[in-house]
C-alpha cells in the first residue's frame, strides 16, 4: 500500500548546525531525507505528523498542500515534500529523478560552483550565465502552483541532483565538491538504461 504509516524525526548535528532525519514508511516503500532545521523536532512529531500519517504518497500535491498549512520553515517543508516523492519512487520502482518526470532523460543539468561553470572534474568550462539566481528551491513551492520551470536549483539537500534531473533544470549549484556525488550515481543509472 502507498498509505503513510509512520514518519520517524531524528535530530542530528553535523558540522555544527541542526539536521532533521525525516524518514516516511508505508508498507511497501520508504523515503529517508535529511535538510537543515530550526524548528523544534517535539512541535513537528505533536503537529505535522499526526496531520500527515494516512495519506497517499501517489497524491504529492494534496501531500504539499497539507504541508503549507502546518509547517512555517521552507527548509523543512521541502524535506517533508521529498520525502514524499522519494516513499513514492520507491513504490512504484523508479529512481527520483524519473518518477519526478526524468524517464527518458539522459542529460544532467551543467554545475555550477562560485562564479563559474565546471565539469564533474571541476574544470571550468564558463562562467556563471546572468539570471540563473535561485528563484525556489522546493517541491512545495511547485506545487503551489508556481509551474515556470526556474533555470537553477540551489543545492540543498539531498535529492536536489533528483529533482533538478527530473525537472530539466538548466543548471544546479553547488557550494561545496562532495555535493556532486548524486549526479555521479544518476549518471551511472543512466548509462545503465
Amino acid at each position: 500500500m502507498s498509505v503513510v504509516e509512520d514518519i520517524a524525526l531524528r535530530m542530528m548535528y553535523c558540522e555544527s548546525r541542526n539536521v532533521l532525519e525525516i524518514d516516511l514508511i508505508t508498507a511497501n516503500s520508504f523515503g529517508r531525507v535529511q535538510t537543515k532545521c530550526e524548528s523544534d523536532i517535539e512541535d513537528l512529531n505533536a503537529v505535522v505528523v499526526p496531520e500527515l500519517i494516512g495519506l497517499n504518497v501517489l497524491e504529492q500535491q494534496l501531500f504539499d498542500d497539507i504541508l503549507s498549512d502546518v509547517v512555517e520553515e521552507g527548509r523543512v517543508r521541502f524535506g517533508f515534500s521529498l520525502a514524499c516523492a522519494k516513499t513514492a519512487s520507491t513504490y512504484v520502482g523508479l529512481p527520483l529523478y524519473q518518477y519526478l518526470g526524468g524517464i527518458f532523460s539522459r542529460s544532467v543539468p551543467s554545475i555550477i560552483l562560485g562564479d563559474s561553470i565546471v565539469n564533474e572534474s571541476f574544470v571550468v568550462t564558463g562562467k556563471r550565465p546572468q539570471g540563473t539566481s535561485q528563484q525556489f528551491d522546493t517541491l512545495t513551492a511547485m506545487a503551489e502552483g508556481d509551474r515556470h520551470a526556474p533555470s537553477c536549483l540551489a543545492f540543498t539537500d539531498e535529492g536536489s541532483w533528483h529533482v533538478a534531473c527530473g525537472m530539466s533544470y538548466d543548471y544546479i549549484e553547488i557550494f561545496k565538491k562532495e555535493d556532486i556525488n548524486e549526479l555521479l550515481r544518476i549518471k551511472e543509472h543512466m548509462l545503465e538504461m
